[in-house]
Parts: C-alpha cells; sequence; structure tokens
C-alpha cells in the first residue's frame, strides 16, 4: 500500500502464512522490536521476504537492532534485517539470518543464548547478577561473552577441563547450561513502559535505579530491568502513583441525571478524582482505589435512574428530533422539578429520571405543550391551484412562527391515488399550531371555493330557487345556486366554504318550514291574465303574503308544455309532422326512446349519461375533454385517473366515471377510439363497439337519458363528418330496433353550432334519424325534435309568428323580404333570392330608387310568391325596426296575407344577431298591437344555426305570454289577396265552443307558514274575479261572419284562453266569458267583421260597376284576347299590379304598367294587356282596339276571310241585297 513506504528485507525459509503472521505481529510491537504501524509480509525472491513501515521512525528503531529473535511453531528464528535486499547487501551473507543451535568443538563446547538486549545490559552493568551468572558457569567448567552486536550471550566449555568430568558428552553439558539461562530468565524480567506518564516518572524518579533495579531509557519508552519481584514491586507502586484514567458507557444526558449527587459524593470521598464528561462517555481520573471506587458508585446511582416510554404520533416524534424540544425541556424540567429529567427521541419519547414523580410531570408537560392537527382540506383547497396558495399561506405563517427557534412544522398528506392533497398536517407546539390552525381556517372560510349539493323536496323549487332565496331573505352575495333535476331535484351551492355552510344551513331550515299548496281557478284565461296585465297584481299578492307563486299546466293537459317545435330541413327529404309528445307513424311506440337533436356543448347538457370520446388513455384527449376539464376541474381528473389506474383499456372500450356535481350528469362514459383510417379501416368498427356498449351500458344499469356527440369529425380523430354522423345515427337505428330500450327513455344527439361544419352535420343528422323513425311498418322511436323545429306563437291581433330555420327562397308566403345594400347584391340572401327569381327582377333592384327607411316593391319573378320586399337595414337596429312596420303597412296595402322575413344586416353586415332579433321582434311586436286587417302570417327565416338561436332567445323572452305551438300547423286555405271571401250564410259556429273543463287553471303556492299561503290564495282568486266579464252576442251580430272570421275567432278564444257557449242554440246566440280585455277584443273583431262584410260589399259593387264600364283584356303569345276577371280588372284599373293578376284561367301574371304586357310567372312568357272603355249604349268587342286621343273617326280595313267580316256581312245581306261594307268604322 502506498502509506507504508518505508522498506526493510529480512531472509528465512519456507514460511508460511501463519508463521508470516506472526513475524508482523512481532514487529508492529514497539517494545519487543522497536517497530510500529507496518504492512503485510510480501515474499520478492527466493528466500527473501519484505516488510514495509507506516513511519520512517519505526524502520529505523528495527535497524538499531541487527538481530531479531522470533518464536515460531517450528522453533526460534533469528533475523537479521537490512533496508536493501541481501543480494545487494555488502554484508556477509553468513550473518544474514541464523537459527540457534549449539556448535560442538572436538576440544570445547560452545552455545549461543539471544537475549533481551536490555537483559544483557543488565547482566552487564549488575555486579551481582554478573557474578552470579558466572559463578553458575564456572561450576560447570564454562564461561560466558555477552555480545551485543549479536544480542546474545556467548556459552564455552572446556571438556578436559571440566572438573571431574563434570559431563561427559556435549548433550549433557548443554543441558547444563540451559538450565543456567533458564534460570536468569526466570529470575529476572524486562518491563518496558510505554505510557508517557509512566515513562515520565520512571525517567525522572531517581529511587527506582537501585543495585537491583536498572532503568533503560529509549526514545518514547522505558525499559526497568531487575529481579522479577523486585521489578513487579516497584512498577505496582509507580502504577499506584500515578494517575489512573477509567471510562464508563455513560452519555452525558443520563449522567447529568445523577450527576449532582455523583458530584457530591466525590468531593466529599474522592477529592482527587476528576470527572471528564464526554458525548458518549464519563471518565474518571486519579488514583486508581478512588477511581475504581467513584466508578463503583457512579453504577450504583445509574442503576437507581428509572425510565418511562410515551408513545407519541410519528409525526411528533420527528418535530422533536428535528427541533430543539428536548434540551430546552431538559433545562425547563431541571429548573422546575427536584429532580432533573432526561428526555430521547427514539421510535417513542424516553424520559428518564431518578424520581417517578418528576417522570409524570415531564409527560404532562410534553403532552400539554405539544400538539399535532390533521386538518381536511376543503374543496378546491385540495387541489391546484388553491393547494399552492395554501401552501404558500401556510410556509409563510410557519416562517414567522419559526423565525427565532424551530416552533412548528407543514405538512400535505396526499389524498388517494390520482389527488392532490386529503389533509394538511400541523405538528410543533400547541399554541402555535393553533395559529396556523386559524390562518388555514380563515382561508379556507372565506377564499377556498367549494360546492355542496342540496336536495330540494319539491321539484317546482327547481324553476324558482332565487325567488325562494329571496322570500327567506338570505343574502347571497358570493355564493351561486345551480339547480338540476338529475339525479334528482338538488340545488348545487358553489362559493367560500363558510358561506356554503350557511347557506345550506338557511336553506335546509327554510325547506323544513315551507308550505306548499295548489290553486285551482275555475274560469277561462286565468294563466294568461297573470302572466300579462295581472302580473303586477300577482306580485302584489306575492309581495304583500310573502309567498312564491308559479303557473302549473291546466288540470286537463296530459302533457306539460314544452317550448319545442318542428320543422322540415331545406335539404331533407320530407318528414311527418310530429312534436315531443307526438308518436311516430306505424304501429305505437311502445317502450321506445324519443330522439332530441341539441344544439350545445356537451358539457352543458341534463342528463343521466354524457358520452365523451378520448384517445390513449387521456382525458384531455379531445376537445370535449379539455372543456369538461375546465367546467368540472380537477376533480374530474382525479376520478378519471383513478378509475382508468383500475382497468385495462383497449380501443372501443368504454371507461365509466362517476361525474362531478358541477355537471349535470350522473355519470361519464369514455369511448377509446382511434383515428379515422377509411371507411374499411378498424377505427369505424372500433367507435361502432364502443357506442353500442356506451347504450347497452344505459339498459343495463337503468339510466333514462343519454348524450352523444357527433364523435370523430374533430381535428384529432379526423374522420368526414358524414362518416362520422353515420357511424352514430347507424348505432342509434340499431339499437332502435331491438325488441325494448328498457328505462332509456331519451337520446340526445349534441351538435356544437360554432364549429364550421355544423349545419352541414346537422342535416345529415336529421336526415338519417328521420328516415330511421319506421322501419318495416313499425315505429322504433317515439318521436324526433330539434332545437331547430319551428317555433310558433300567436302575438297581437292573432297574428301568428314564425320561426323558422330555412332557406327563404322555398318561401311561398305572399311577399318575401330581400335584404341588401342596394350597390353590392353579393350577400348570402341577396344572392340566393336574386339567383332563384331570375334576372327580371335583379334588373328592377338596380334600377329601383328608395330612400333611406323605405321598402322597394318588385316583382316575385320566378318565385312562387306575389311580390318581393327589398330592404337595407345599414347596421342600424333602430332603422330595422322601422323597416319592419313598414313591411307590415306594405302587405296590408297589397292585401298580403303572409310575408317571409330574413335576419335584416345580420349577414354580410356582421350585426349581431341578438341586436337584430331584438329589432326584429320589437318591430313585430309593435305592427300587431293592433287588429291587422288581411296580415296574419310572418315568417322569420333564418339559414345560420347561431342567428336561429339567437331570435328563438329573444323570442322567448319578449313574448314570454304568448301561446307558443309546439306542433306546426298548415294555414287554413284563405281567398286570394284582393278577392271577395266566400259568404258566410255556411259558417260554422259551433267550432267557437269551448268545454268548461278545459277552463281551470292551477296555480301552485309556496310560502313559510300556511295563514301566508292562504291568505294568498284568497287575495289572487279575488283579483281574478274582478277582472273577469261575459258578453253576449246575438245572431244579427253574428251574421256577418266569414269562414276565415271563424277561423280568426277560434285563435283569439285560444290566446285569450275564453269561454263560449251558446245560450239559445235555436236562435244562434253566443256567451263568450273570461278576461275584460278578451271579451272586448272579441266584440272588437266580431264588429270589424261586420265593417268588413259592408267593405267587401263595396268592392263588390265597385268591381261589378266597373267591369260594366272598363275591359282589361290579355292576350297570350300566338293566342286571342280574354276578358280578365273581375279582381283583376278592378286591381288594373286602380294600378294595384305589385303582386300580381290572375287570369279566368287561375294563370299568375306578373305586370308591367308601363309597357302594357304581363308575364307568366311559371313559364316566363310575356302577353299583351289592353284596355277597352264601353260606351253608354255600346260594348266593344275584345278584338277591337281603343281609339287614340284626340281621334274623331278611325277605318280598320277587313279581311274578307275574318270572322267579322262574315258577321257582319251577314248582318247586311238580311237587310240589303248587295254588299257594299269593305272596312269598319269607328267613332267616339
Amino acid at each position: 500500500m502506498d502509506e507504508y513506504k518505508h522498506a526493510l528485507f529480512f531472509e528465512a525459509k519456507d514460511l508460511k502464512d501463519k508463521e508470516k503472521g506472526k513475524i508482523r505481529r512481532y514487529f508492529q510491537i514497539r517494545r519487543e522490536s522497536g517497530g510500529g504501524d507496518c504492512g503485510m509480509i510480501e515474499e520478492t525472491e527466493g528466500d527473501t521476504y519484505k516488510i514495509c513501515f507506516k513511519e520512517k521512525e519505526d524502520q529505523e528503531r528495527v535497524l538499531l537492532r541487527k538481530f531479531h529473535t522470533i518464536s515460531l511453531p517450528r522453533g526460534k528464528v533469528r533475523l537479521t534485517v537490512s533496508r536493501a535486499m541481501p543480494s545487494q547487501s555488502d554484508e556477509p551473507s553468513s550473518s544474514s539470518s541464523s537459527q540457534t543451535f549449539p556448535k560442538p568443538n572436538t576440544k570445547c563446547l560452545e552455545m549461543i543464548f539471544p537475549l533481551n538486549l536490555f537483559l544483557l545490559c543488565f547482566l552487564r552493568d549488575n555486579p551481582k547478577a554478573n557474578k552470579v551468572l558466572q559463578k553458575r558457569l564456572f561450576c560447570i567448567g564454562c564461561t560466558v561473552e555477552l555480545d551485543f552486536e549479536t544480542e546474545a550471550a556467548v556459552v564455552r566449555g572446556d571438556i578436559e577441563k571440566a572438573p571431574g568430568g563434570a559431563f561427559g558428552v556435549a548433550e549433557k553439558w548443554e543441558l547444563q547450561v540451559d538450565r543456567v539461562f533458564t534460570g536468569v530468565n526466570e529470575t529476572y524480567c524486562c518491563y518496558t513502559a510505554v505510557e508517557p506518564k509512566e515513562v515520565k516518572i520512571l525517567q525522572q524518579d531517581p529511587s527506582f535505579v537501585t543495585d537491583d533495579i536498572k532503568v533503560y531509557s529509549e526514545s518514547g519508552y522505558v525499559v526497568v530491568v531487575g529481579e522479577v519481584e523486585a521489578v513487579n514491586e516497584r512498577i505496582s507502586m509507580v502504577k499506584k502513583s500515578m494517575p489512573t484514567r477509567k471510562e464508563l458507557p455513560i452519555g452525558e444526558r443520563q449522567f447529568k441525571l445523577v450527576q449532582e449527587e455523583f458530584s457530591r459524593e466525590v468531593c466529599v470521598y474522592y477529592p482527587e478524582v476528576k470527572i471528564l464528561i464526554e458525548r458518549n462517555t464519563i471518565t474518571l481520573e486519579g488514583p486508581n482505589m478512588d477511581v475504581q471506587s467513584g466508578a463503583t458508585k457512579l453504577e450504583e446511582l445509574m442503576k437507581k435512574v428509572k425510565e418511562k416510554r410515551v408513545k407519541l404520533c410519528p409525526a411528533l416524534m420527528s418535530f422533536i428530533k428535528s427541533s430543539d424540544v428536548i434540551p430546552k425541556y431538559e433545562a425547563r424540567l431541571q429548573r422546575s422539578l427536584r429532580n432533573p429529567v432526561s428526555l430521547e427521541a427514539g421510535s417513542d419519547l424516553l424520559l428518564s429520571s431518578l424520581s417517578s414523580d418528576a417522570l409524570d410531570e415531564a409527560e404532562v408537560a410534553v403532552r400539554r405543550d405539544l400538539a399535532e392537527e390533521n386538518l381536511p382540506a376543503q374543496g378546491a383547497a385540495a387541489a391546484p391551484p388553491d393547494l399552492d396558495t395554501v401552501k404558500e399561506i401556510l410556509n409563510k405563517a410557519k416562517n414567522e412562527a419559526n423565525s427565532g427557534e424551530f416552533r412548528v412544522d407543514v405538512s400535505f398528506i396526499p389524498g388517494p391515488v390520482g389527488t392532490a392533497a386529503a389533509e394538511v398536517r400541523l405538528v410543533g407546539y400547541k399554541k402555535d399550531v393553533k395559529k396556523l390552525k386559524e390562518v388555514l381556517h380563515e382561508y379556507q372560510m372565506n377564499q377556498v371555493r367549494t360546492q355542496e349539493v342540496l336536495k330540494l323536496p319539491h321539484p317546482e323549487l327547481l324553476n324558482c330557487l332565487n325567488e325562494f332565496v329571496n322570500l327567506i331573505g338570505m343574502k347571497q352575495i358570493e355564493v351561486t345556486l345551480t339547480t338540476s333535476s338529475y339525479p334528482y331535484p338538488n340545488v348545487l351551492v358553489a362559493g367560500p366554504y363558510y358561506l356554503v355552510q350557511e347557506t345550506q344551513q338557511a336553506l335546509r331550515s327554510a325547506l323544513v318550514c315551507l308550505v306548499v299548496d295548489t290553486l285551482v281557478l275555475d274560469g277561462p284565461g286565468a294563466q294568461r291574465y297573470f302572466k300579462a296585465e295581472g302580473r303586477v297584481a300577482k306580485e302584489l299578492v306575492e309581495s304583500s303574503c310573502q309567498v312564491l307563486i308559479r303557473e302549473q299546466q291546466s288540470l286537463q293537459s296530459p302533457w306539460p308544455l314544452v317550448l319545442h317545435g318542428t320543422r322540415s330541413p331545406v335539404s331533407a327529404a320530407p318528414r311527418p309532422v310530429h312534436g315531443l309528445r307526438s308518436m311516430a307513424a306505424g304501429s305505437l311506440a311502445v317502450n321506445k326512446p324519443s330522439l332530441e337533436i341539441k344544439l350545445g356543448s356537451l358539457e352543458d347538457q341534463q342528463g343521466n349519461v354524457l358520452v365523451v370520446p378520448m384517445l390513449n388513455r387521456k382525458l384531455t384527449s379531445t376537445k370535449i375533454g379539455k372543456r369538461l376539464l375546465t367546467k368540472a376541474g380537477n376533480e374530474i381528473q382525479w376520478k378519471f385517473d383513478l378509475m382508468a389506474a383500475t382497468v385495462a383499456l383497449y380501443p372501443g372500450d368504454v371507461l365509466q366515471v362517476d361525474a362531478p356535481p358541477s355537471l349535470g350528469c350522473s355519470k361519464l362514459f369514455f369511448v377509446e377510439c382511434l383515428p379515422w383510417d377509411g371507411v374499411s379501416g378498424r377505427s369505424v368498427q372500433v367507435l361502432s363497439a364502443g357506442l353500442k356498449k356506451c347504450l347497452d351500458l344505459c339498459v343495463q344499469q337503468g339510466l333514462c337519458s343519454v348524450a352523444f356527440p357527433i364523435i370523430g369529425h374533430g381535428i384529432v380523430l379526423k374522420y368526414p363528418p358524414k362518416e362520422a354522423v353515420q357511424v352514430l345515427t347507424d348505432n342509434i337505428q340499431q339499437f332502435g330496433l331491438t325488441a325494448s330500450a328498457g328505462s332509456l327513455s331519451t337520446i340526445h344527439i349534441v351538435i356544437k353550432p360554432d364549429y364550421p361544419d355544423s349545419e352541414k352535420c346537422y342535416y345529415e343528422v336529421y336526415r338519417h334519424l328521420s328516415s330511421s323513425m319506421n322501419q318495416g311498418g313499425h315505429a322504433i322511436f317515439k318521436s324526433l325534435t330539434s332545437d331547430l323545429d319551428d317555433l310558433t306563437m300567436t302575438v297581437g291581433g292573432g297574428v301568428k309568428l314564425k320561426l323558422v330555420f330555412g332557406d327563404i327562397t322555398k318561401e311561398t308566403t305572399d311577399a318575401v323580404v330581400n335584404t341588401t345594400d342596394f350597390t353590392n347584391f353579393q350577400n348570402s340572401v341577396c344572392r340566393a333570392i336574386l339567383t332563384a327569381a331570375g334576372p327580371t327582377v335583379e334588373a328592377e333592384l338596380k334600377a329601383g330608387k328608395v330612400s333611406r327607411g323605405n321598402v322597394l316593391v318588385s316583382g316575385p319573378g320566378l318565385l312562387p310568391s306575389l311580390a318581393i320586399f327589398h330592404v337595407s337595414g345599414e347596421k342600424d337596429v333602430k332603422l330595422i325596426e322601422q323597416l319592419v312596420l313598414r313591411i307590415v303597412e306594405n302587405c296590408q296595402a297589397f292585401w298580403f296575407r303572409s310575408v317571409a322575413i330574413p335576419a335584416i344586416s345580420a349577414g354580410a353586415a356582421g350585426l349581431d344577431p341578438h341586436l337584430v332579433a331584438g329589432a326584429i321582434l320589437r318591430g313585430v311586436r309593435k305592427a300587431t298591437s293592433s287588429t291587422l286587417a288581411c296580415l296574419t302570417d310572418i315568417r322569420i327565416v333564418l339559414s345560420k344555426m347561431k342567428v336561429f338561436l339567437a331570435f328563438k332567445e329573444e323570442a322567448l323572452q319578449m313574448f314570454s305570454s304568448a301561446v307558443i305551438d309546439r306542433v306546426s300547423v298548415p294555414p287554413s286555405p284563405r281567398a286570394q289577396p284582393g278577392q271577395q271571401a266566400p259568404p258566410s250564410e255556411s259558417a260554422d259556429l259551433s267550432g267557437l265552443c269551448t268545454r268548461s273543463a278545459g277552463q281551470q287553471s292551477v296555480f301552485l303556492f309556496l310560502g313559510l307558514s300556511r295563514v301566508d299561503v292562504h291568505d294568498a290564495m284568497t287575495k289572487l282568486k279575488d283579483v281574478y274575479h274582478a277582472q273577469c266579464s261575459t258578453k253576449t252576442f246575438k245572431e244579427e251580430e253574428l251574421a256577418g261572419l266569414t269562414q276565415d272570421n271563424i277561423e280568426d275567432l277560434k285563435q283569439l278564444v285560444e290566446l285569450e284562453g275564453l269561454y263560449v257557449q251558446r245560450e239559445q242554440p235555436d236562435r244562434g246566440t253566443l256567451a263568450v266569458s273570461g278576461l275584460k280585455d278578451g271579451v272586448n277584443t272579441v266584440m272588437q273583431m266580431i264588429n270589424a267583421s261586420l265593417q268588413d262584410s259592408l267593405r267587401r260589399e263595396v268592392r263588390v259593387r265597385e268591381e261589378e260597376d266597373l267591369f260594366n264600364r272598363v275591359a282589361w283584356c290579355i292576350q297570350p303569345h300566338g293566342g286571342n284576347w280574354e276578358r280578365l276577371p273581375k279582381t283583376a280588372n278592378h286591381n288594373l284599373e286602380n294600378n294595384r299590379v305589385a303582386g300580381g293578376i290572375t287570369d279566368a284561367q287561375n294563370t299568375k301574371w306578373s305586370v308591367d304598367p308601363r309597357r302594357t304586357e304581363a308575364t307568366n310567372r311559371s313559364t316566363g312568357q310575356t302577353a299583351k294587356l289592353k284596355r277597352l272603355e264601353h260606351l253608354s249604349d255600346f260594348t266593344f268587342p275584345l278584338y277591337w282596339d281603343n281609339m287614340a286621343a284626340g281621334e274623331a273617326f278611325k277605318k280598320i280595313p277587313l279581311q274578307p276571310s275574318s270572322a267579322e267580316y262574315q258577321t257582319v256581312k251577314e248582318g247586311f245581306l238580311r237587310t240589303v241585297q248587295k254588299t257594299v261594307m269593305k272596312h269598319r268604322t269607328a267613332h267616339p
């Protein structure tokens, strides 16, 4: 080894490992060899060996002795050491190594006895010892020579000189000599002292050097040589006189328990003993006897120490180990108690003391002052980012508390797999733990947001919870309440933790006192009244009686009112009209689910199950997953990870996860998908298998509803939209073909409306599902509804307002409205209308001039309508509202009964759809606030999903009290504009009569006391009765009603909720009962019908009179002149031709008065028009022409072959015998 650098060499024969070890130990002992720390013995070459010393001084001391005698099992060996190998040394080889042996001689004998160098010195320096040795050897005829160089005694003897032949042979002589030197070794001894103190005493005390004892000093040690007894005696005296040191394995803290008493004992009985206190040992130093006695006393005291183990929690033990609790408490207990107490932290807290009472008091103090608190992390504080804020706040408070010393520690205990933290652990001094606990409590109460679900005892509270909260006087400044009907009526209370708890408690207390009752009003129109003009009265009753009043469905209605409608998509095939509750055609759809196409985000849907696509077992692998995480927070991520870690998922498998309360569902089904790999690829099979599993799981688990998105057409899975729709609808269809759908009653298909291909997906979904309603004459689904179904409302004057999602160019209304800026005709609506109407309309539009806020009327072109109204909204909502009024006015002027209006300025103009909807609907409300003469249907046709939804939202708010139809009803046949309605002699009044059983209105009352509810019911009943009246109409007042009037009255009766009965069936009188305003409106309508009847009679007379005086004629291309009917004749005469005319063959023509031409709306062919004005005594034939202004005479040549010529000729021949006329003359 590198540290053993100082080598010595020696020779020996065949040393074994054991012998090498003994020789090494010899050289390690300084007093025997002079050596010290050395390495292993190594064989170099031949019989040469090497040993290396660590210190140079040790090497030098070994060299001082030329020979070293060592006892080995095979005998004694004498070694000669040198710095260099024996082959390189200048010393003779004979002196390198030798064994002790007798050397017999024929004349003399010689023996060499190796002796200790210091014993040789003693035999030399002590005359007495030398004399004794010489004498003993002389007796056997020998002499001795002390050889200091070889460290041996050389004995020589002469056989011949031996007295009396003392020994006859060498062996006997050797035995005697050996006996002499054995006696020498037994008589004398060498004591080597290496202890510095002992060495010092032996060197400095001259009394130790006597005639019998010699002291030899060497570097670092002293050798005492003399007779054995004398040396032992003197050494014993030295040892007794020198200080003794004894180490006891007693720790410093344990020693402190007995230090006071032991120190007192030592001071009294062993004053010369010193006590040295170290960490793990106690050292006693002094006279040997005193040290031994003191050690015995200390051990006796330590045996009296009592111990007590205090079991504390691991966290508290860890705090004790890492803080200065132990020295602090030891010092404090030492001041306060008679006996000190030692504390040692291991697995338990070990208390040690001489007093049991002190141990008990120490335990009480520790348990009193130290504490551990495990506090649950509430709500959002259990997860980032709130958890990070909690850590920051607590660590800041901890650092402040630990500014002077370590007093408290904070740790966060993880919850189950996949969660962040379930508990916050505080450990330390109780006072500081309490402070941090208050910090955490304050943050969780005031800052951390949480949410709790509270079950509602009455489903009616879902729609009026905010009003109920106001009723009980509860403030919810920082708390939000969200109601849900899944899986049971409940409210989600969200906000700061302590406010959530307070809110929950307040709601529970109020719900216990809640009183619910119903009031049934026997009479018509009660609900309508309290929704409209009676709303203020109802609100006064609510505020005065401290109750809530809610309308319920009338008792006779089997289904609640649902704001849905139906429509036929433009690109879809025609389908049967059906509503939410309507059965599909064919056999009854027993135990079959309903299909609903919903527009919106999947995460906002209400239902039992939401189906979510995923890729590679990751929640956020799709946009839907990311939106779910955004809405539900980390709670959904924990639940997802927890479930995903417990199962193996393969493509097509479904992972079921319980939904957090913030979502409107109870379960989430995650379908493991594959990216699109072609129609025949595996991805379609995987997706189909996953969708089927979702539907089967719903049936197996008794779930009622499930919501599917269009899976696959996003940027992750990359399905073509048509293929994604095909996979979904095929699986829904196959599910519908099963014998029973179990409890599954509703399947939602959710389409997000703001995607580029949303409209395309909607049409594809609707087309597939509508064609799958029946299979083999059997209904496989109850119904199919959509958020884009037509929404029909009866507004003022009985006008039907309908919102339609579709193509305005397919509308068959009397008038169609086109939105344009009159310069650019390429926006979507304008371009579509002009393309469908043809170039004639586009030319009229370009040539037309219109001022701001007015309407340009043109012919319909090829559109199936009577006219087109062109308007410009100019991105001005007030202007749009005025334009709607102008549109209605023009409809009235042209006697149009229906009009289709687009979303003016919501397309290329870019105006917000909600603003446009508000403006158009306000215009409709103003225009219909008074009774209209002819307009009965206003259709708002919208081609974009978001625009339709905006209009629907605004309409439901603006016309909340209107009658909303769920099923689209085709309009009843009407007379053409300008034509006289058929007489009403056979008009059936029985259809106006209503059933008394259907005239009951139900109101729900909610209050906090029975008295308040009873008083409110009484007051509401009195308010209603005060608003009712009855009017009887006589037969003659009803005589002028047409069938159209009857239909209008039916709608009015339905709208106003009136009760109509015949009082005297034989006389035809009607009694109308209901709200005063409704009864008055009926009276106004009947009076208006009388006036209309008079106007119609006047119009008939005007048409008849004009028909006798003026004849408007039409001549189709290549045809004869034909006289137009009276209505067309009257319209042409008065220039009311914007809506076109109808000839005797019921063909519709568009008229250009400036060129006296008409255009066939179906074929586009043109025809000539002319006006004939008859004389009082002569009616012109149709084929005659008018004379120009100022003409007094006109001659028209006649061809002999013409029919007119032949007719005139025949007339002349009857009176004269000769033909004289060759031309026809005309004069005024």
